[in-house]
Protein backbone atom coordinates (compact mmCIF):
# COMPACT_ATOMS: atom_id res chain seq x y z
CA UNK A 1 0.00 0.00 0.00
CA UNK A 2 1.42 3.38 -0.91
CA UNK A 3 1.40 6.57 1.18
CA UNK A 4 -1.64 7.94 -0.64
CA UNK A 5 -3.66 4.80 0.19
CA UNK A 6 -2.62 4.93 3.84
CA UNK A 7 -3.63 8.59 4.13
CA UNK A 8 -7.00 7.93 2.46
CA UNK A 9 -7.67 4.94 4.73
CA UNK A 10 -6.71 7.00 7.80
CA UNK A 11 -8.98 9.88 6.82
CA UNK A 12 -11.86 7.47 6.20
CA UNK A 13 -11.35 5.85 9.60
CA UNK A 14 -11.32 9.26 11.32
CA UNK A 15 -14.48 10.35 9.49
CA UNK A 16 -16.26 7.11 10.39
CA UNK A 17 -15.25 7.44 14.04
CA UNK A 18 -16.53 11.03 14.13
CA UNK A 19 -19.94 9.93 12.86
CA UNK A 20 -20.35 7.19 15.47
CA UNK A 21 -22.96 7.92 18.10
CA UNK A 22 -22.08 8.05 21.75
CA UNK A 23 -24.26 7.18 24.69
CA UNK A 24 -25.87 10.01 26.58
CA UNK A 25 -24.46 10.86 29.98
CA UNK A 26 -27.55 12.65 31.22
CA UNK A 27 -29.62 11.05 33.92
CA UNK A 28 -33.24 11.45 34.84
CA UNK A 29 -36.45 11.02 32.92
CA UNK A 30 -36.44 10.94 29.13
CA UNK A 31 -37.93 13.96 27.34
CA UNK A 32 -40.88 11.80 26.33
CA UNK A 33 -41.59 11.45 30.07
CA UNK A 34 -42.46 15.17 30.24
CA UNK A 35 -46.09 15.87 29.44
CA UNK A 36 -46.65 19.18 27.61
CA UNK A 37 -49.98 20.87 28.44
CA UNK A 38 -51.60 24.24 27.70
CA UNK A 39 -54.39 24.18 30.31
CA UNK A 40 -53.30 25.58 33.70
CA UNK A 41 -55.97 23.56 35.53
CA UNK A 42 -54.00 20.39 34.66
CA UNK A 43 -51.18 21.39 37.03
CA UNK A 44 -53.37 22.12 40.07
CA UNK A 45 -51.76 20.59 43.14
CA UNK A 46 -48.38 20.19 41.43
CA UNK A 47 -45.12 21.69 42.68
CA UNK A 48 -43.65 24.45 40.48
CA UNK A 49 -39.95 23.96 39.72
CA UNK A 50 -39.05 26.75 37.32
CA UNK A 51 -39.32 28.00 33.76
CA UNK A 52 -37.57 26.78 30.61
CA UNK A 53 -37.28 28.21 27.10
CA UNK A 54 -36.11 26.81 23.79
CA UNK A 55 -36.88 26.94 20.09
CA UNK A 56 -37.40 23.15 19.82
CA UNK A 57 -40.05 21.20 21.74
CA UNK A 58 -37.75 18.20 22.27
CA UNK A 59 -35.09 20.42 23.83
CA UNK A 60 -37.70 22.19 25.94
CA UNK A 61 -38.79 18.78 27.30
CA UNK A 62 -35.17 17.82 28.00
CA UNK A 63 -34.68 21.03 29.98
CA UNK A 64 -37.87 20.36 31.93
CA UNK A 65 -36.66 16.83 32.71
CA UNK A 66 -33.32 18.19 33.94
CA UNK A 67 -35.23 20.36 36.43
CA UNK A 68 -36.94 17.21 37.70
CA UNK A 69 -40.31 18.01 36.16
CA UNK A 70 -42.78 15.68 34.55
CA UNK A 71 -45.24 18.30 33.26
CA UNK A 72 -44.50 21.45 31.22
CA UNK A 73 -47.22 24.11 31.06
CA UNK A 74 -46.74 26.12 27.89
CA UNK A 75 -46.92 29.86 28.45
CA UNK A 76 -48.54 32.09 25.86
CA UNK A 77 -45.52 34.37 25.50
CA UNK A 78 -43.14 33.76 22.63
CA UNK A 79 -40.06 35.81 21.97
CA UNK A 80 -37.77 36.11 18.99
CA UNK A 81 -34.04 36.30 19.47
CA UNK A 82 -31.59 37.29 16.79
CA UNK A 83 -28.58 35.17 16.14
CA UNK A 84 -26.14 34.07 13.51
CA UNK A 85 -28.90 32.33 11.54
CA UNK A 86 -31.47 35.13 11.91
CA UNK A 87 -34.48 35.38 14.19
CA UNK A 88 -35.54 32.30 16.10
CA UNK A 89 -38.89 31.88 17.83
CA UNK A 90 -38.53 30.66 21.41
CA UNK A 91 -41.23 28.82 23.40
CA UNK A 92 -41.42 29.07 27.17
CA UNK A 93 -42.98 26.70 29.67
CA UNK A 94 -43.41 26.53 33.43
CA UNK A 95 -42.14 23.20 34.76
CA UNK A 96 -44.03 21.23 37.41
CA UNK A 97 -43.57 18.02 39.33
CA UNK A 98 -46.92 16.26 39.68
CA UNK A 99 -47.31 13.12 41.80
CA UNK A 100 -50.21 11.91 39.67
CA UNK A 101 -49.43 12.98 36.11
CA UNK A 102 -52.51 14.49 34.41
CA UNK A 103 -53.88 12.37 31.59
CA UNK A 104 -53.10 13.68 28.11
Amino acid sequence: MNIRGIICASLFALAAAGCASTSSTTTGPAPAGVLVVEDASRVNGCRALGTVADNELDDLQKKAAKLGGNVALMTPQRTSKGGYFGLQDYMTADVYRCEATPKS
